[in-house]
């Protein structure tokens, strides 16, 4: 009896191994029609045609308009695990404030309103996209509060749930400010977000940065 060779690696699904430089101009072509066209009007036929493949290369990745949509935006996002510097203010800076530079982006002003829209015409995107992108970030946050309670930072009974609500509500709320009615930029004004959210939960002063 003769023994089957073994393999030398994983195996690999049948078919042609998807082109990465493919999927890269498709998630391009979705950011940027969602930024000039909007979610409504964005087609899977115009995303196509600008990322220069037939329409079937794009629904062999993408079932729906919604799954595209969110996966084009995440694209853009970098993945990471919520910090752990040792301290509640540490982790909220080290969280908070690589995301100023994201608040003003055209990209993300057009993608929330996508949200917004889609919550109110019970469109499946934001499900899709809560599912897709959203749940192991918030998750993620989460943990890191947690990891504040064990320290002894945040009080042992402290809703963790509502507590990453808040402080995502509120880096939103920075993003819809217009430009013209904020006084400062918009680093500066997360960093007092963290101060104050930091006050609030354990009652110590953070004068700013380095302090």
């Amino acid at each position: 009896m003769t023994s089957q060779p073994r393999s030398s690696g994983p195996s690999r699904p049948p078919g042609r191994p998807r082109d990465e430089q493919v999927d890269a101009a498709i998630l391009a072509a979705t950011r940027e029609l969602l930024v000039e066209v909007g979610y409504e009007r964005l087609t899977m036929t115009d995303v196509a045609a600008r990322a220069e493949v037939g329409r079937p290369t794009v629904y062999r990745r993408y079932a729906s308009k919604e799954a595209l949509v969110a996966a084009s935006v995440d694209a853009v996002r970098q993945p990471s695990p919520a910090p752990d510097t040792g301290s509640l203010r540490g982790d909220l800076r080290a969280e908070l404030l690589p995301r100023a530079a994201e608040l003003g982006e055209p990209l993300l002003l057009q993608f929330l309103a996508v949200l917004l829209v889609s919550n109110a015409e019970g469109s499946p995107f934001a499900q899709v996209y809560w599912r897709k992108a959203v749940a192991a970030r918030r998750a993620a946050f989460g943990e890191m509060l947690e990891r504040a309670q064990l320290r002894g930072e945040l009080a042992a009974d402290l809703d963790i749930d509502l507590l990453t609500d808040l402080v995502g509500g509120g880096m939103i709320y920075q993003a819809l400010r217009p430009a013209g009615v904020r006084d400062e930029p918009l680093a500066q004004r997360v960093e007092r977000v963290v101060e104050l959210v930091c006050r609030l939960l354990t009652g110590v002063r953070v004068d700013g940065p380095g302090s």
